[in-house]
């Protein structure tokens, strides 16, 4: 029999015992309650499946975890789509500005120099936060009359020479939609969106009977020592890295390639002794992006070695075995998916098979397999 707080504590004072006044009778109900908390919080704790997404910074796991509440979660409400508007709007002045600098460096003009002015109006609001960044009618006429400027677009085609977020090409093509005064943000819109991760953000959510807890932490290097520390006990680790960054440099240095940095990271989280016991399931994530990328850039600027073909499924294996081959236990098991995550209905079906493996796991616990 498992003693109370109270019991342990204060082995002569039991609820109804001689001596006992009304006052140590509500401490000791209360003292029962929160034992009763307690065990009722271990006990959901070991029955819910905890999930901890990890990889490099912009490699997708936030548009993941809004996949989950899209999924699982009954989505966005009206309120919670009006908050991203800022938010984009500030993704599309960073990325303008990005294209606007880079022509800057690199000396290239304007087709039409009057875009000179438009350029001016927009780099205007570069200093505005991701929360009072705001696209007035005429700001977005200024971003479309550039977007549609020769100039830009040969600037833009040279992106992988500077930063600027996967989603400029989506938010440009659309933003007489999103500058319009009564824009209110799609679900397509907000898995497009991005803003940097900087502390540990959860989802909690059923599917299947099976209680789901998912973790999402920064990914940039400045945020990785608060992984290890902070997560002792999940179930399994969910690595995502980005396919499509193996021609481009890290932000923080834009020196160091992202996919060698992706799997540097990739080795060290699977091989810690902290996380020998940890499941791995590996997302390699904007297939839609590699798979248009590789018809102009060969991955062989970052695996010199590869000498097959340069078709998507190919060089999307071969990329696939490199990853996997870092793990250096013969008893870890990796499951490996590949992934759009801007894509609900690839998320649904991958993140299904990855149910399947917990489902699996908790009927052979039960002894029902």
């Amino acid at each position: 029999m498992v003693k109370s707080f109270q019991e342990w504590c204060c082995p002569g004072l039991a609820e109804g015992s001689p001596g006992v006044g009304e006052d140590e009778e509500a401490m000791i109900a209360k003292n029962r309650q929160i034992d009763r908390q307690i065990l009722e919080w271990r006990n959901e704790r070991r029955n819910m499946v905890q999930l901890l997404l990890l990889g490099p910074g912009e490699s997708g796991k936030s548009t993941i975890l809004k996949q989950m509440k899209i999924l699982h979660r009954q989505g966005y409400n009206e309120q919670e789509r009006q908050q991203y508007i800022n938010i984009i709007h500030r993704n599309i002045v960073d990325c303008m500005c990005a294209i606007l600098t880079a022509m800057e460096n690199m000396g290239m003009p304007y087709e039409d120099p009057a875009r000179a002015s438009d350029a001016e109006s927009i780099t205007y609001l570069k200093p505005c936060s991701a929360f009072d960044t705001h696209l007035a009618n005429e700001s977005g006429k200024a971003v479309k009359r550039l977007w549609t400027d020769r100039g830009v677009q040969q600037a833009y085609d040279m992106r992988a020479d500077y930063q600027i977020y996967d989603c400029a090409q989506y938010f440009f093509d659309n933003i007489d939609r999103i500058s319009a005064p009564d824009y209110l943000p799609t679900y397509e819109d907000i898995l497009c969106t991005r803003l940097e991760t900087t502390q540990v953000v959860q989802t909690m959510f059923d599917y299947k009977n099976i209680s789901f807890k998912m973790y999402d932490v920064g990914g940039q290097r400045t945020q990785r020592s608060k992984w290890i520390h902070c997560f002792d006990d999940v179930t399994a680790i969910i690595f995502v890295i980005a396919l499509s960054e193996y021609n481009l440099k890290l932000a923080e240095d834009n020196e160091t390639n992202r996919m060698v940095e992706s799997m540097k990271l990739f080795s060290t989280i699977c091989n810690l002794t902290y996380f020998k016991d940890t499941s791995l399931i590996l997302f390699l994530n904007k297939t839609d992006i590699f798979e248009k990328k590789i018809q102009h850039v060969p991955i062989t600027v970052a695996f010199p070695e590869y000498t097959g073909p340069n078709y998507p499924r190919e060089c999307m294996e071969y990329i696939q075995d490199r990853i996997i081959e870092l793990n250096q236990s013969e008893t870890k098991a990796i499951f490996p998916h590949f992934t759009n995550a801007t894509d609900t209905n690839n998320i649904k079906f991958v993140f299904g098979a990855v149910a399947e493996i917990f489902l699996e796991n908790n009927l052979k616990s039960a002894g029902l397999v």
